[in-house]
């Protein structure tokens, strides 16, 4: 990576950590984009240059928890070894080591922000955007598990992934909401993947 890539990564961390911590203090519809510039130390013009609405780093700030990591999953998937089950569980832990216990509270002021009336059509546009880039992961690992012959043709992969991303989504919530453990949520929902996917593997 350049080091002109590097600045990038770096702002826009910055850009998110303090969007994510004026969200912990109050509601989100109180916070300014100029009151996130100066948390995260750049100038606004920077800031617009990088997010030119509030609403894009709301998107990017959700995306990085309920999604993941893009580039660390695209190459998981990217070097699939013919084990589907494996790649399906690097997927889930790297989304699971994306998603910090800390993060729940600006989740829940978000979520708040997000459920008055006048938020509800932002709120649903915003629901699809993240299902179908969490989808994705999912339809490329088992898009390029059938293209190899590792599932069966008749499988509908657009319905799988969908029912995997809702699975795994589901363990998430429980796991910031009621458990610290994250190796046993983890290996109960490998069980439940497993469960739902091994039916169709070509062996």
């Amino acid at each position: 990576m350049s080091l002109r890539e590097k600045n990038k990564v770096r702002t826009r961390t910055a850009i998110l950590n303090a969007a994510k911590e004026l969200a912990k203090q109050g509601k989100w519809d109180k916070v300014s984009t100029r009151q996130i510039a100066d948390e995260a130390g750049v100038s606004y013009q920077t800031l617009y240059n990088y997010y030119p609405a509030k609403a894009t780093i709301l998107v990017e700030m959700l995306l990085d928890v309920y999604v993941g990591p893009g580039p660390a999953i695209d190459d998981a998937v990217k070097h699939y070894d013919g084990d589907l089950l494996g790649t399906l569980d690097k997927i889930n832990r790297l989304r699971f080591q994306s998603f910090g216990r800390d993060d729940i509270k600006w989740i829940l002021t978000l979520g708040a922000s997000l459920t008055t009336p006048d938020q509800s059509s932002e709120a649903t546009s915003l629901i699809e955007t993240i299902d179908q880039a969490g989808d994705g992961y999912y339809y490329s690992a088992l898009s390029m598990a059938k293209g190899m012959g590792h599932l069966q043709d008749d499988v509908d992969i657009q319905l799988m992934a969908h029912t995997l991303y809702g699975i795994v989504n589901t363990t998430l919530d429980r796991y910031l909401l009621n458990s610290p453990n994250m190796q046993t949520q983890l290996h109960t929902l490998r069980q439940q993947i497993e469960q739902l996917v091994r039916p169709y593997l070509v062996v």
